[in-house]
């Protein structure tokens, strides 16, 4: 198959180049007009060609309480098919006492066979016991290159200074990669008390349980403990301006080969903290951790993005409907299930208020959204780039599309943050591994399903 009369995204931005693929590889990038007699031509004229989008950061079908969340494996990937990403990596996370491959076993059964995009596993990690660490080596050597700790969710998920840095050896010890959710969560309990205490119980108070100074405190801390141990670190879905500069100062003394990683989540760029003041539906939409903050804080964000300060732009897709959270919220709100949807709204919304604004080059978001994701989470040599030997992973996208975003497949229309934004650009044809599974907008009918992907970094 050809795609012909696109444009790629070069380092100089749009370039007219035809894409070739036979099966699930891409086998050249080459002048338009340059092959002929290929038994399928695909007219992409006026339309930029892109590399399958990679979402490093989601929560498909995660077991919570009752239910799940984010709809399902189908749902959410449904969702990514159709708004651009071909692959996403989500996280496996132990119950308690389980022992890590038994949790990534058991993700990889609820995923398998009901995915539609390509997938790879986090594991988070909240028992450092001789036992669990000593699981690690074995997982790296299967595929699963990166691990998540948190420095939050005391009497959940939160490891203390010792016990972080007892993973964090272990993790670097391993060859892998540790992903760190940073705030404190003794200060964010502490807040909480205090605000369920004195009757401050409705969403609005949400983002007072998750105050800047936690968020800066816990990724001082994190930093700290990867220059001491050496393990090469990504801080997940940065928050704050002040976070940011304890990223860039960090990396300015570091040793040429330690690995220091920001990410960015659509929603901490583009929603701002005014949401929690703009209703009580608007608020409980708004409820995920680290909060949303202000629009000074979204827009240094953005600007790290842009000048590479931030590394790459995520999601942390865990969706709730708004009746869910609704119905949660009688018994105040930390009881309501956190997070906001965005995994089908990341290509376009980006491109809406980042490129289509002249803030960020079309070069750079293709690098933050599919490049250095697959760079830095092992996926390097396969996914995240239109190169020969890469899979055929491939978007047509119509940059000059304006509409009103309404959510994508089975996505909960009153529970996102994006719902009646105007956009600019739209996701027409998307190919999974050079099978077509979106036409027109539309998942087509003969879908082949999500693999699972072993990383190495």
């Amino acid at each position: 198959m050809i795609i012909t009369g696109g444009s790629i995204i070069t380092d100089q931005g749009p370039t007219r180049a035809d894409v070739h693929f036979e099966g699930s590889r891409i086998t050249d990038i080459i002048a338009p007009g340059e092959l002929a007699g290929s038994s399928e031509i695909i007219d992409a004229g006026g339309l930029l060609v892109l590399p399958g989008g990679i979402d490093a950061h989601t929560h498909f079908g995660m077991p919570l309480g009752n239910g799940i969340s984010s709809l399902g494996w189908r749902e959410s990937s449904e969702a990514a098919l159709l708004g651009g990403t071909t692959t996403i990596i989500d996280f496996a996370n132990p119950a308690v006492g389980e022992p890590l491959p038994q949790a990534v076993a058991r993700w990889r059964d609820m995923a398998d066979g009901n995915i539609l995009c390509d997938y790879g596993l986090h594991t988070t990690v909240t028992d450092v016991s001789a036992d669990r660490l000593a699981e690690i080596p074995a997982l790296v050597q299967k595929g699963i290159a990166t691990f998540k700790g948190f420095l939050a969710y005391k009497g959940r998920l939160m490891l203390d200074p010792r016990e972080m840095k007892l993973l964090m050896e272990a993790v670097r010890k391993s060859g892998a990669m540790l992903l760190v959710h940073a705030e404190d969560g003794e200060m964010n309990a502490a807040a909480e008390e205090t605000l369920l205490n004195t009757g401050r119980t409705g969403p609005n108070w949400h983002p007072l349980a998750h105050p800047d100074e936690s968020e800066e405190k816990a990724v001082a801390e994190v930093l700290a403990l990867a220059e001491e141990t050496g393990c090469p670190l990504t801080i997940v879905h940065m928050s704050l301006a002040g976070s940011l500069k304890l990223l860039k100062n960090a990396r300015v003394n570091r040793d040429d080969n330690s690995i220091l990683v920001g990410e960015v989540c659509l929603h901490h760029l583009f929603a701002d903290s005014g949401l929690y003041k703009a209703g009580h539906g608007a608020a409980l939409a708004a409820i995920c951790s680290p909060p949303l903050r202000t629009a000074g804080n979204c827009a240094d964000l953005l600007a790290g993005l842009v000048n590479g300060d931030l590394d790459f732009l995520s999601t942390d897709h865990c969706e709730f409907s708004l009746a869910a959270k609704s119905a949660a919220a009688a018994g105040g709100f930390p009881r309501v299930p956190n997070g906001c949807g965005g995994v089908g709204e990341r290509m376009v919304v980006s491109h809406t208020l980042a490129v289509a604004t002249g803030k960020m080059t079309l070069a750079r978001w293709i690098e933050t959204c599919c490049r250095r994701p697959a760079e830095l989470m092992g996926l390097k040599d396969r996914k995240g780039q239109l190169a020969p030997g890469f899979d055929a992973d491939i978007v047509l996208f119509d940059p000059t599309a304006e509409y009103r975003w309404e959510p994508l497949g089975s996505s909960d229309r009153a529970g996102s943050l994006w719902t009646g934004l105007p956009v600019t650009g739209r996701v027409r044809d998307v190919w999974l591994r050079g099978r077509q599974v979106v036409a027109g907008g539309k998942l087509t009918l003969d879908q082949p399903g999500g693999e699972f992907l072993p990383r190495h970094l």
